[in-house]
């Protein structure tokens, strides 16, 4: 593990404005990122997991004060970066799109310092209800103690120095299908908890590096979108992502299985982008 401190959280000096009421709701925001969130590609460039769980959070607070209830559970994430997210102060907004009395649907986006959108999603939340009788039963567990198995070297950019990675099938410096646990060593924003899906957000993007095809010192695959879909909150610190990629012309899909200690409970997909890196072209 790299020596280097940590920072305190993910994020700092969120702060937010919310306007309008019900489906006319509308938040408006500002936050500070600290160097947490570089990326496997550049230090001064966000891996994807802290902003699209950031973008969450702000769909989460906007549902909670439009609808009037604290219980809406965000299931759904469909996320699409529009441009690298710089380790930078940015601008953050969330619109209700859709509110019943059992969903709401928000559009939420984040914008560098020089007002360019640079990452936009659409959120989904529901209401809470019986479990029918019908539903199959989930096993109890799906392995030992994810802290059981072996550590992953896996610090080698701020990311992923924040999170604590065991690995079960695979490893991200070789390459193939792999599965690991994850749990996060810092808060997203200081003084806030971690819900099911912000901490999804902030695992499961990571799917495309832990199932790498390709060498990291010679190409680039960073994923253009992130689809998340949850049928069951994650429970505790620790989610088990499951991932396999697939190439294809200059492109390729990332698949992922989501579990936390009692069982699946969702799944999801990036689309990535191909290329060898720059220096690499020149050398040849």
């Amino acid at each position: 593990m790299d020596s280097a401190p940590l920072d305190s959280a993910f994020y700092r000096d969120l702060s937010w404005q919310l306007t309008g009421q019900a489906g006319a709701a509308a938040l408006t925001g500002e936050v500070t990122s600290n160097p947490a969130c570089g990326g496997p590609w550049h230090p001064d460039l966000q891996h994807g997991g802290p902003p699209n769980a950031l973008l969450v959070l702000a769909a989460e607070r906007l549902a909670a004060a439009a609808a009037g209830r604290s219980d809406l559970q965000a299931v759904r994430l469909a996320a699409e970066f529009l441009g690298p997210v710089p380790v930078a102060p940015l601008a953050l907004t969330a619109n209700v799109d859709r509110l019943s009395r059992t969903a709401a649907l928000v559009s939420a986006t984040l914008a560098g310092p020089d007002g360019r959108t640079c990452l936009q999603a659409r959120i989904w939340l529901l209401a809470p209800g019986e479990r029918p009788a019908v539903a199959g039963v989930r096993s109890s567990e799906v392995g030992p103690d994810p802290a059981g198995w072996p550590s992953l070297d896996f610090d080698g950019f701020p990311y992923a120095r924040h999170l604590r990675w065991h690995g079960v099938v695979g490893s991200p410096t070789q390459l193939g299908p792999a599965a690991a646990w994850i749990a996060a060593r810092i808060p997203l924003v200081a003084g806030e908890t971690y819900t099911a899906l912000q901490r999804t957000a902030l695992f499961a993007d990571s799917a495309s590096g832990i199932s790498a095809e390709l060498s990291w010192d010679e190409w680039s695959f960073a994923n253009v979108d992130l689809d998340l879909h949850l049928f069951q909150p994650a429970i505790g610190d620790w989610l088990l992502v499951d991932a396999v990629t697939e190439l294809g012309d200059g492109m390729a899909l990332t698949r992922s299985r989501l579990s936390d200690r009692t069982g699946p409970v969702g799944a999801g997909m990036q689309t990535l982008l191909v290329r060898r890196h720059q220096r690499r072209l020149l050398a040849e």
